[in-house]
């Protein structure tokens, strides 16, 4: 065995927490500053969605499923995960101390496991939706069962990998944010570029083919006006956007190049705009995950000018039939019981009496 003096005399002295370590650019500090003005409106129109999705599912009758309780899920670890990328960004120019930089960047790597958890979730919480609220489709389009299994197991196999990745990448796993850690054995910089890499064309692969999907299999049978299709096309694909943001975060990822030197590779600024671009993503995935729920909400909210073309507000010519009557009854038709002069008098009464 070895002299342990000896070992202690040829390993480095350990950093003092307190010393300034890294200095916070101009550019680093205003990414910063647009991290926090975007997320806030975004986190604020994904609370609005989630609670019309709870509310749909809660009132007047209890439809809560596994689907919604998935999304409940991602959205607190897509918080967990906002909040722990938060320690990374400093909105003002400054040096950080060895301390602040090693605990932001522990928080930064922790939040990856925490961002994998959520957005395999959100995606297996829009599998099981399609696949419940659309199942008629399954006994007309013979790819869609098997294409939505094929994802979710895509996903999971993703998610099984990244989790042994993340905490095999060193040894001890500590040296993956703490620079000090002596005698540490990691992978190197090009691996951890190809397995993120590979993980974004997995990542970009189910947005789109969960975005794209209920599209074509579902929206080109749905027999509704073309504005009510338009908007529900829209509501439906939201989820492109978060494959935008998903390829926009690969392209960051793409230029890392630890080799170059500090003059002209801004890494804490990169790492902000990495950490923008996930947190934005995993927003936009509980936002379309639960955008469906608010077309009532915003077909109500268009108002008299949108309405008459969402659904007709009167009967057909020639419709004699009194139950077929009743269906286009309403307070308004009762109000204007004067001018409208398709109903007979009797049946008017006994239809706006039971609306």
């Amino acid at each position: 065995m070895g002299d342990p003096a000896a070992t202690n005399a040829t390993s480095p002295p350990p950093i003092p927490f307190d010393i300034p370590f890294l200095p916070i650019s101009d550019r680093a500090a205003y990414l910063a500053r647009i991290h926090y003005g975007v997320m806030a409106p975004l986190l604020a129109l994904t609370l609005v969605a989630f609670s019309s999705r709870l509310y749909v599912r809660t009132w007047p009758v209890w439809r809560v499923g596994w689907d919604d309780a998935l999304v409940a899920l991602g959205f607190l670890f897509s918080l967990a995960d906002f909040t722990l990328l938060c320690f990374e960004m400093f909105p003002t120019p400054r040096i950080i101390t060895f301390g602040t930089a090693t605990r932001a960047i522990m928080l930064a790597y922790l939040a990856i496991p925490v961002w994998v958890i959520s957005m395999t979730c959100i995606k297996i919480s829009v599998t099981l939706t399609l696949l419940n609220r659309f199942h008629p489709v399954s006994y007309t389009t013979r790819w869609w069962c098997p294409m939505l299994v094929a994802l979710v197991v895509l996903q999971l196999v993703y998610f099984a990998a990244n989790m042994v990745y993340s905490f095999t990448k060193c040894r001890p796993l500590v040296a993956a944010w703490d620079l000090s850690t002596p005698s540490a054995t990691c992978y190197t910089s090009r691996t951890d570029l190809i397995f993120s890499l590979t993980g974004s064309v997995i990542n970009i692969t189910t947005d789109v083919a969960l975005s794209v999907s209920p599209l074509v299999a579902v929206l080109r049978r749905l027999r509704r006006p073309l504005p009510e299709r338009i908007l529900v096309c829209c509501l439906t694909g939201v989820g492109l956007l978060a494959s935008s943001a998903s390829v926009a975060k690969a392209v960051v990822v793409s230029q890392w190049n630890p080799e170059l030197p500090p003059e002209e590779l801004d890494s804490w600024a990169m790492a902000v705009s990495i950490g923008t671009w996930t947190v934005a993503e995993q927003f936009i995935a509980v936002f379309g995950a639960c955008s469906p729920a608010l077309k009532g909400p915003i077909e109500r909210a268009l108002g008299r000018c949108v309405r008459p073309w969402l659904r007709p507000q009167h009967p057909p010519h020639r419709m004699g039939a009194v139950r077929t009557r009743r269906l286009f009854c309403n307070e308004r038709d009762c109000e204007r019981s004067l001018e409208v002069k398709w109903y007979d008098e009797p049946c008017h009464r006994r239809a706006c009496k039971e609306a």
